[in-house]
């Protein structure tokens, strides 16, 4: 009888114990897919709904579906877990280190809103209108916003993991020194978004207009699709001071 094979793992390769002795089958280690995709919020069934309710600072809600106009509000500090947001007015308000975990937000308005500092955790924003408010420092994670509107929101030096902009206007936003891995900018318009210094790695551009987007020169690690080539490449040449002249000579002075 033969000797019996033994296995060695740390390689991911089956290995006979006696050299020279074939082996019956090799296995290759499976690398484990890095997982992209936002995890939605985590929601009860049912939720009471309270139509203008009135809101604090500091506030925690838990477990509700809050409906009103805040606008001009000052609520910095405010916590808002497994709740729904909907049809509700923050324009201009003060919502600093605001906290969202496990929320839906639906057809909201917080333009103009200060949210500095705000930290966002398994979070959908859909229909809603943020024109001109203000993300900086904030931290997103598994946030997704679809069919909305961010023109000329600042979304200065956030963090954030698997973040989704699907069908988006982010038209003149600042990107400036943001860190989102794994971010999605789906069918976007990101005509003359900043990002300049940004870090985003594994983003991916699909369906968004480029066009006359700032600091271009500082994406790394990046997925676009053949079609926006020409205009992200003629923004980032500019940067660089690359110029194209099918002149061999240059023009005299």
């Amino acid at each position: 009888m033969g000797t019996p094979t033994s296995t060695d793992r740390r390689h991911g390769d089956l290995i006979s114990a006696n050299p020279g002795t074939p082996c019956h089958s090799v296995y290759a280690p499976r690398m484990a897919r890095p997982n992209v995709e936002p995890t939605p919020p985590r929601l009860p069934t049912e939720l009471p709904s309270h139509a203008d309710f009135r809101l604090a600072g500091n506030a925690d809600l838990y477990r509700l579906t809050v409906q009103g106009d805040f606008t001009d509000a000052n609520l910095p500090e405010m916590t808002v877990e497994e709740s729904r947001l909907l049809h509700s007015a923050f324009v201009g308000a003060d919502l600093g280190r605001l906290r969202l975990v496990d929320v839906v937000v639906e057809g909201s308005d917080f333009s103009g809103a200060d949210l500095q500092e705000a930290s966002f955790t398994r979070v959908a924003f859909s229909s809603c209108r943020m024109s001109g408010a203000l993300f900086g420092r904030a931290h997103l994670q598994d946030v997704t916003f679809s069919d909305s509107k961010l023109d000329g929101v600042s979304l200065r030096m956030c963090e954030g993991d698997r973040v989704v902009f699907d069908h988006v206007n982010l038209r003149g936003s600042d990107l400036y020194a943001a860190h989102l891995t794994s971010a999605r900018f789906f069918d976007c318009d990101l005509y003359g978004t900043d990002v300049s210094q940004a870090v985003l790695p594994r983003a991916r551009f699909h369906g968004s207009l480029l066009s006359d987007i700032k600091g271009g020169e500082y994406l790394r690690d990046i997925v676009i699709e053949s079609s926006q080539v020409l205009p992200l490449a003629t923004r980032v040449f500019s940067a660089l001071g690359i110029g194209v002249d099918d002149e061999r000579e240059a023009p005299n002075s």
